[in-house]
């Protein structure tokens, strides 16, 4: 009987500590500033970014693609300067990552052999579906084809393809993740 008790409290004092490092994660991640400027369901809003520095690379998976940015900001640069991660990490055709604010081309660190691509990102209105848990392929469609649903019953004129944003790490709780899927608006 006690071994029960013990196990019960072990297992509920992990999940203590992994809902809380989700919690930390999430509260110490910087993350672009927007304004919604619009509501069209619970779910989704037209939002309007501010002027973003992406830093994005070919890679042959989403694995290999974010070890490559990654290697990047965590100082292997040729400065050897770390640089903040930041949320959300977008993927389209390429895998990007949104480097903090107030850092540009021109002022960011060089990469050290990395095929990084540095892009400036004017200000945009984007309109985006929020969701939680996972973000399997078919998880992904089927979210794209509700927001691109309540965005053609709204008579909302998107430009450009949909994309995928996550903002939290792999090691976040599944219930505590925040994805969405987004597409520019006219």
């Amino acid at each position: 009987m006690k071994i029960w008790i013990i196990a019960a409290i072990l297992v509920g004092a992990l999940l203590v500590l992994w809902v809380g490092w989700g919690s930390y994660v999430i509260l110490t991640t910087e993350r672009p500033p927007y304004q919604v400027l619009r509501k069209l369901t619970s779910r989704v809003e037209i939002r309007l970014y501010d002027a973003q520095t992406w830093i994005s690379t070919d890679g042959a998976s989403d694995d290999s693609s974010f070890r490559v940015l990654a290697s990047y900001i965590f100082g292997q640069n040729r400065e050897g300067e770390k640089v903040a991660m930041t949320a959300p990490v977008i993927t389209d055709e390429k895998m990007v990552f949104i480097l903090p604010a107030g850092i540009t081309p021109r002022n960011a660190p060089t990469p050290d052999g990395q095929s990084i691509e540095f892009v400036e990102v004017p200000q945009r209105k984007l309109a985006a579906l929020r969701f939680s848990w996972t973000t399997s392929e078919e998880r992904v469609a089927k979210k794209t084809g509700q927001l691109m649903g309540v965005l053609r019953a709204n008579g909302v004129q998107t430009k450009g393809k949909p994309f995928l944003m996550r903002y939290n790490d792999p090691g976040t709780p599944p219930f505590m993740r925040r994805n969405e899927v987004a597409i520019e608006v006219e």
